[in-house]
């Protein structure tokens, strides 16, 4: 964790005048990515009639991308802390929302378990 953090720092600092600049505009792209991503993954498996485990688990593989190696490509490919600024923003985002998506979830038993726990 301290390394991550140790990461992100650097990159905030070597980008603070971009973050400035289009600071709210990334962190809305992010947020708006991140819930879309959960959103489809959910619904297009419940579209798929895969049981409430599998949706769970759909929505967090689709919205949960690899922040970490976008902003490892974008240093050490594009050579720019600019480029790494919105995988630095969505891969921070991402885990905030995946331990309070699984947070939320982990207190409720999906309904095709609880049938099969009752009978």
């Amino acid at each position: 964790m301290g390394g991550i953090i140790y990461i992100i720092a650097i990159i905030a600092a070597a980008s603070r005048s971009d973050i400035l600049s289009v600071g709210f505009a990334l962190f809305g792209a992010a947020l708006i990515h991140n819930l879309i991503g959960y959103l489809l993954g959910y619904w297009g498996a419940r579209a798929s009639r895969l049981a409430e485990a599998d949706c769970r688990t759909v929505a967090f593989e689709v919205g949960m991308q690899n922040g970490g190696m976008g902003t490892g490509l974008a240093l050490d490919v594009l050579k720019s802390a600019s480029a790494a600024l919105g995988p630095l923003i969505f891969g921070t985002w991402m885990n905030i929302t995946g331990s309070l998506l699984a947070s939320f979830w982990k207190g409720r038993v999906p309904k095709s378990e609880s049938k099969t726990e009752e009978g």
